[in-house]
């Protein structure tokens, strides 16, 4: 016997190009203040053959990528799977690729990445933070704090932006009100979810559709199992003397196109996690494995920061396959023998 049936359920809970700069080297201190609109002569004649990108391919977002620090084996299936090609790329055209990006951001200047300062909050920012900081403090989350700083200054660990997702956040977002409520939500979304059930005696499959990646499937505050949307803000986290952007990549690459880079509009509130992440001590093994990967890791001494993402010669723009996300549930009736 098999029954099936359709639902609409609440969960509980770009185009915009952006603007780039170039890829010379400049201390910590002065990217607070660069604006990421300039492009030099020293990466005008030393483009990626793949650039200029060509015609969009059918079911693809425009994007760029850090794609010399990606590891080998993660760049390769980077390229080979999440993006799309005129000519799709063989292995070794794959590796080709990444080792030109490789040794492009090998070859910076080695750069001190040092944690943005934080600046005072307005009267108005102040508000939204006491009111984010209740909403989430609802939820069970405890030690935030919200600090206003230019996010061009942050170490990233994520290293693809799909800008055409950037640019839907920045359509939900036009002024300072809204902007501050879309980096630091204080109200659940309540998605709309598309959910198909089928019945097959007593085992029951579930298929929801999801209108992005962060659902998970979990047990509700007020009871029961369902589709559960994780907490979409911008967040920071201290990692040594520096501070990384944990998540929010593509609203925080929205604000700053829409400003187009420019001081101190781009100056931004984000929550500061409270936990801290520390450099591992060094050792032998450890320094050989830094002196491999060129100091490109979120601790060396060329780490990739948020500014990278809008300057020519180290953010390789791509065609990424677009995606859409389901969570597959299943259940299995068992009888089982007692003991």
């Amino acid at each position: 016997m098999t029954e099936k049936k359709s639902a609409k359920s609440d969960s509980s809970k770009k185009k915009s190009s952006g603007s780039r700069k170039s890829a010379g080297s400049e201390t910590a201190k002065k990217e607070s203040h660069a604006t990421p609109l300039e492009t030099s002569p020293e990466t005008s004649d030393d483009t990626s053959p793949l650039e200029p990108l060509g015609p969009q391919p059918p079911s693809t977002y425009t994007g760029v990528v850090l794609l010399g620090w990606m590891e080998r084996d993660q760049a390769v299936r980077f390229l080979m799977e999440d993006c799309r090609f005129e000519k799709p790329l063989t292995e070794s055209d794959a590796e080709g690729v990444w080792r030109k990006w490789r040794d492009r951001a090998a070859t910076l200047p080695e750069r001190q990445a040092l944690a943005p300062e934080a600046v005072p909050l307005t009267a108005s920012e102040n508000a939204h933070a006491a009111r984010f900081l209740q909403f989430i403090g609802a939820l069970g989350v405890s030690g935030v704090q919200v600090v206003k700083i230019d996010p061009l200054q942050l170490v990233v660990g994520q290293y693809h932006i799909a800008i055409d997702v950037a640019a839907a956040h920045a359509a939900r977002a036009h002024d300072d009100e809204g902007w501050m409520e879309h980096l630091l939500p204080s109200s659940p979304s309540n998605p709309k979810l598309d959910m198909n059930f089928t019945r097959r005696n007593f085992d029951t499959e579930i298929m929801i559709d999801l209108p992005h990646a962060e659902f998970i499937f979990g047990v509700h505050s007020h009871g029961g199992f369902g589709p559960k949307e994780m907490l979409g803000y911008v967040m920071a986290i201290r990692i040594g003397n520096r501070m990384m952007l944990g998540k929010g990549y593509h609203r925080l690459y929205s604000r700053i196109s829409a400003c187009r880079g420019s001081f101190p509009e781009r100056l931004s509130l984000v929550a500061l996690d409270p936990s801290t992440l520390t450099p591992p001590p060094p050792d032998t093994a450890q320094a050989g494995a830094a002196s491999s990967s060129h100091g490109l890791e979120i601790f060396g001494a060329r780490p990739a920061v948020f500014a990278d993402f809008f300057t020519e010669g180290l953010a390789m723009p791509v065609y990424l396959r677009r995606k859409r996300y389901q969570l597959q549930v299943r259940a299995t009736w068992v009888a089982i023998n007692e003991a």
